[in-house]
Protein backbone atom coordinates (compact mmCIF):
# COMPACT_ATOMS: atom_id res chain seq x y z
CA UNK A 1 0.00 0.00 0.00
CA UNK A 2 2.77 2.40 1.00
CA UNK A 3 4.79 1.45 -2.07
CA UNK A 4 1.81 2.16 -4.33
CA UNK A 5 1.21 5.53 -2.66
CA UNK A 6 4.91 6.40 -2.95
CA UNK A 7 4.84 5.63 -6.68
CA UNK A 8 1.80 7.86 -7.18
CA UNK A 9 3.44 10.75 -5.29
CA UNK A 10 6.69 10.28 -7.22
CA UNK A 11 4.84 10.27 -10.53
CA UNK A 12 2.96 13.44 -9.56
CA UNK A 13 6.19 15.18 -8.57
CA UNK A 14 7.82 14.13 -11.82
CA UNK A 15 4.96 15.62 -13.84
CA UNK A 16 5.07 18.80 -11.74
CA UNK A 17 8.83 19.11 -12.27
CA UNK A 18 8.44 18.59 -16.01
CA UNK A 19 5.75 21.28 -16.28
CA UNK A 20 7.78 23.69 -14.15
CA UNK A 21 10.93 23.03 -16.16
CA UNK A 22 9.14 23.62 -19.44
CA UNK A 23 7.68 26.87 -18.13
CA UNK A 24 11.12 27.96 -16.97
CA UNK A 25 12.60 27.35 -20.40
CA UNK A 26 10.04 29.55 -22.17
CA UNK A 27 9.70 32.33 -19.61
CA UNK A 28 12.27 35.10 -19.68
CA UNK A 29 11.17 38.19 -17.81
CA UNK A 30 7.88 39.75 -16.78
CA UNK A 31 7.42 43.44 -16.09
CA UNK A 32 3.87 44.28 -15.10
CA UNK A 33 1.66 42.72 -17.78
CA UNK A 34 4.49 42.57 -20.33
CA UNK A 35 6.27 39.26 -20.94
CA UNK A 36 9.51 38.71 -22.82
CA UNK A 37 10.27 35.09 -23.70
CA UNK A 38 13.67 33.52 -23.26
CA UNK A 39 13.73 32.81 -26.98
CA UNK A 40 13.36 36.54 -27.70
CA UNK A 41 16.28 37.44 -25.44
CA UNK A 42 18.39 34.63 -26.85
CA UNK A 43 17.54 35.81 -30.36
CA UNK A 44 19.04 39.23 -29.64
CA UNK A 45 22.13 37.60 -28.13
CA UNK A 46 22.55 35.45 -31.24
CA UNK A 47 22.21 38.56 -33.41
CA UNK A 48 24.96 40.31 -31.43
CA UNK A 49 27.27 37.30 -31.67
CA UNK A 50 26.67 37.02 -35.42
CA UNK A 51 27.43 40.73 -35.92
CA UNK A 52 30.76 40.33 -34.11
CA UNK A 53 31.92 38.02 -36.88
CA UNK A 54 31.46 40.73 -39.49
CA UNK A 55 33.67 43.43 -37.96
CA UNK A 56 37.15 43.77 -36.50
CA UNK A 57 36.63 43.41 -32.74
CA UNK A 58 40.28 43.97 -31.77
CA UNK A 59 40.47 46.27 -28.77
CA UNK A 60 36.74 46.07 -28.02
CA UNK A 61 35.62 45.23 -24.49
CA UNK A 62 32.99 42.65 -25.36
CA UNK A 63 30.97 40.73 -22.80
CA UNK A 64 30.36 37.01 -23.20
CA UNK A 65 28.29 34.08 -21.96
CA UNK A 66 26.07 34.64 -18.94
CA UNK A 67 27.06 38.28 -18.70
CA UNK A 68 25.88 39.00 -22.25
CA UNK A 69 22.65 37.08 -21.65
CA UNK A 70 22.01 39.01 -18.43
CA UNK A 71 22.88 42.28 -20.16
CA UNK A 72 20.22 41.72 -22.81
CA UNK A 73 17.65 40.62 -20.23
CA UNK A 74 18.40 43.84 -18.34
CA UNK A 75 17.96 45.86 -21.53
CA UNK A 76 14.56 44.25 -22.06
CA UNK A 77 13.51 45.22 -18.53
CA UNK A 78 14.79 48.79 -18.86
CA UNK A 79 13.05 49.20 -22.21
CA UNK A 80 9.68 48.35 -20.68
CA UNK A 81 10.30 50.54 -17.63
CA UNK A 82 11.21 53.59 -19.70
CA UNK A 83 8.22 53.09 -22.00
CA UNK A 84 6.03 53.15 -18.89
CA UNK A 85 7.81 56.26 -17.63
CA UNK A 86 7.10 57.94 -20.97
CA UNK A 87 3.41 57.11 -20.55
CA UNK A 88 3.36 58.35 -16.95
CA UNK A 89 5.09 61.61 -17.88
CA UNK A 90 3.08 62.11 -21.10
CA UNK A 91 6.23 62.07 -23.24
CA UNK A 92 5.53 61.56 -26.94
CA UNK A 93 8.42 60.06 -28.89
CA UNK A 94 7.88 60.18 -32.65
CA UNK A 95 9.63 58.28 -35.41
CA UNK A 96 11.20 61.55 -36.52
CA UNK A 97 12.61 62.07 -33.01
CA UNK A 98 14.28 58.67 -33.21
CA UNK A 99 15.51 59.30 -36.77
CA UNK A 100 17.02 62.62 -35.68
CA UNK A 101 18.82 61.00 -32.74
CA UNK A 102 20.02 58.19 -35.00
CA UNK A 103 21.52 60.78 -37.31
CA UNK A 104 23.29 62.44 -34.39
CA UNK A 105 24.71 59.14 -33.15
CA UNK A 106 25.79 58.14 -36.67
CA UNK A 107 27.68 61.40 -37.04
CA UNK A 108 29.28 60.98 -33.61
CA UNK A 109 30.69 57.54 -34.46
CA UNK A 110 32.11 58.77 -37.77
CA UNK A 111 29.47 57.94 -40.35
CA UNK A 112 27.18 55.12 -41.42
CA UNK A 113 30.04 52.73 -42.22
CA UNK A 114 31.22 53.04 -38.61
CA UNK A 115 27.80 52.49 -37.06
CA UNK A 116 27.80 48.68 -37.08
CA UNK A 117 31.22 48.39 -35.41
CA UNK A 118 30.07 50.96 -32.85
CA UNK A 119 27.00 48.88 -32.05
CA UNK A 120 29.11 45.74 -31.75
CA UNK A 121 31.50 47.55 -29.40
CA UNK A 122 28.54 48.69 -27.28
CA UNK A 123 27.08 45.15 -27.17
CA UNK A 124 23.94 46.37 -28.96
CA UNK A 125 21.94 44.62 -31.66
CA UNK A 126 20.79 46.43 -34.78
CA UNK A 127 17.23 45.22 -34.12
CA UNK A 128 17.13 46.97 -30.73
CA UNK A 129 18.98 50.14 -31.76
CA UNK A 130 15.80 52.21 -32.22
CA UNK A 131 14.60 51.15 -28.77
CA UNK A 132 17.97 52.18 -27.35
CA UNK A 133 17.63 55.60 -28.99
CA UNK A 134 14.09 55.90 -27.63
CA UNK A 135 15.45 55.29 -24.13
CA UNK A 136 18.09 57.99 -24.61
CA UNK A 137 15.40 60.48 -25.64
CA UNK A 138 13.21 59.60 -22.65
CA UNK A 139 16.20 59.99 -20.31
CA UNK A 140 16.93 63.41 -21.79
CA UNK A 141 13.35 64.58 -21.41
CA UNK A 142 13.08 63.19 -17.89
CA UNK A 143 16.32 64.91 -16.93
CA UNK A 144 15.10 68.19 -18.42
CA UNK A 145 11.83 67.92 -16.51
CA UNK A 146 13.65 67.47 -13.21
CA UNK A 147 15.94 70.42 -13.90
CA UNK A 148 12.95 72.55 -14.88
CA UNK A 149 11.27 71.67 -11.59
CA UNK A 150 14.21 73.13 -9.68
CA UNK A 151 16.38 70.07 -9.09
CA UNK A 152 20.10 70.89 -9.56
CA UNK A 153 21.53 69.49 -12.79
CA UNK A 154 24.15 67.54 -10.81
CA UNK A 155 21.37 65.64 -8.98
CA UNK A 156 19.06 65.07 -11.95
CA UNK A 157 20.61 61.70 -12.85
CA UNK A 158 19.90 60.48 -9.32
CA UNK A 159 16.24 61.41 -9.76
CA UNK A 160 16.15 59.49 -13.03
CA UNK A 161 17.50 56.42 -11.21
CA UNK A 162 14.89 56.84 -8.46
CA UNK A 163 12.16 57.02 -11.08
CA UNK A 164 13.35 53.77 -12.67
CA UNK A 165 13.39 51.99 -9.29
CA UNK A 166 9.94 53.34 -8.38
CA UNK A 167 8.48 52.30 -11.74
CA UNK A 168 9.93 48.80 -11.39
CA UNK A 169 8.42 48.54 -7.92
CA UNK A 170 5.04 49.73 -9.18
CA UNK A 171 4.90 47.31 -12.10
CA UNK A 172 6.65 44.36 -10.50
CA UNK A 173 9.54 42.55 -12.13
CA UNK A 174 10.00 38.77 -12.33
CA UNK A 175 13.24 37.42 -13.78
CA UNK A 176 14.05 33.86 -14.79
CA UNK A 177 16.90 32.70 -12.47
CA UNK A 178 18.94 31.74 -15.55
CA UNK A 179 19.66 35.46 -15.98
CA UNK A 180 20.50 36.16 -12.36
CA UNK A 181 18.78 37.75 -9.38
CA UNK A 182 16.57 40.84 -9.55
CA UNK A 183 17.66 43.57 -7.14
CA UNK A 184 14.69 45.89 -6.50
CA UNK A 185 16.90 48.45 -4.78
CA UNK A 186 18.97 49.10 -7.91
CA UNK A 187 16.42 47.87 -10.48
CA UNK A 188 19.09 45.61 -11.94
CA UNK A 189 19.63 41.92 -12.66
CA UNK A 190 22.69 40.79 -10.72
CA UNK A 191 24.81 37.67 -11.10
CA UNK A 192 23.50 34.80 -8.99
CA UNK A 193 27.03 34.05 -7.72
CA UNK A 194 30.24 36.03 -7.45
CA UNK A 195 31.96 33.96 -10.15
CA UNK A 196 29.03 34.48 -12.54
CA UNK A 197 29.14 30.79 -13.40
CA UNK A 198 32.85 30.80 -14.21
CA UNK A 199 33.63 28.35 -11.42
CA UNK A 200 31.65 25.17 -10.87
CA UNK A 201 31.49 24.05 -7.20
CA UNK A 202 32.77 20.59 -6.41
CA UNK A 203 30.04 17.99 -5.77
Amino acid sequence: MRISLYKKISASLAVLFLVTACAGMSSGISVGDKDIKSTQIQGVVDEILAARKTVDTAGMELIEGKQLLRNQAQFAVIRILFNQIAIDKNFTISDSDIALRKGDVTNQVGGLDRLEPALVSANLAVSTFDEYLRILIIVDRLTESFISSGIPEALASQEVSKTIVATAEKLGVVVNPKYGIWNPITAAIEASDITDGAVTPLP
